[in-house]
């Protein structure tokens, strides 16, 4: 392993060549870039997928200028000089693999010929790669008699997803939304959506962005949202909650329990002044105006 080591690299680490009997896996890593980060161009004996797990990134190879947004997938072809664009990116998380496709049996083949026959330079919307990159890496720094073939089943689910996403075309799911966040604020965000069940203390929030004092994460949320934090997560709660409502089996009391509200009437309060119904014509079918606190 290799640390990266670089004013422009908060943290980061990349395995080169990580796997001496799979020589079709050249490379591996994951990097937090700071604002500024700047690349020189570059090449590589394979193609390269980067992953952009947070914030956004240009990138230019062959004359083409891309912009990437957060959960896409981009793509960097074998001896394509590539690097970043004209202008130094924000701050930004990226995770990448380096992979000889035609070493890698009759399912890459295929990939590989398509990439190359379409010229796709970059996949918006890939959530579904981040964990199986993530996996990867463990796997290529775990010390087991298996390791071999559990860094094949990445590869091959890895490759599957990639031509799943290619072939879906225009059909496929939109992309996360790409918000021009700061990586605390988004991991803030992140945090948040996975915690829909109840409200979560200013603290918490504050210690999984990193933030200085909560006071300083309050100021610096607003800022760049518009709104508070506790505002943004209780309309996080009220859309999760509002979906609910149409599902068999929930009523208007199990949907405010589920989603961490003390009684279904404060719920019903908070639900009508976000959206102008009450929880209970809304699940009768009313139609629903736009939120008041949008995101």
């Amino acid at each position: 392993m290799k640390v990266l080591r670089d004013p422009q690299i908060i943290s980061g680490f990349v395995y080169e060549s990580p796997v001496d009997d799979l020589p079709a896996l050249t490379h591996c890593g994951e990097a937090l870039c700071c604002r500024g980060h700047h690349r020189k161009p570059h090449s590589h004996p394979a193609f390269e997928f980067l992953y952009l797990a947070r914030g956004q990134a240009t990138w230019r190879a062959d004359g083409v200028v891309t912009t990437q947004g957060m959960g896409d997938l981009y793509i960097a072809y074998p001896g394509e000089k590539h690097g970043t664009g004209p202008v130094p990116n924000p701050e930004n998380h990226h995770l990448w693999a380096g992979l000889k496709l035609d070493r890698l049996g009759p399912n890459a083949l295929q990939l590989a010929a398509e990439l190359r026959r379409r010229r796709v330079r970059s996949l918006t919307g890939c959530p579904e790669v981040e964990p199986v990159l993530r996996g990867l890496v463990a796997q290529v720094v775990a010390n087991h008699p298996q390791r071999r073939q559990a860094i094949t089943a990445y590869l091959e689910l890895f490759i599957t997803l990639v031509k799943q996403r290619l072939q879906s075309g225009e059909r496929r799911a939109p992309a996360p939304t790409a918000l021009p966040y700061s990586y605390a604020v988004q991991r803030a965000v992140a945090y948040m959506e996975q915690q829909l069940d109840r409200r979560l203390p200013l603290r918490d929030l504050a210690a999984m962005a990193t933030a200085r004092s909560v006071p300083h994460f309050c100021a610096q949320f607003r800022r760049e949202v518009g709104v508070s934090p506790a505002a943004y997560h209780l309309q996080l709660r009220l859309d999760a909650a509002r979906l609910t409502l149409r599902q068999p089996g929930f009523d208007v009391t199990k949907a405010a329990l589920q989603h961490g509200f003390s009684s279904s009437q404060h719920f019903s309060t908070l639900f009508r002044r976000a959206y102008g119904v009450t929880p209970r014509e809304w699940r009768q079918g009313a139609p629903s105006p736009l939120s008041k606190v949008g995101r």
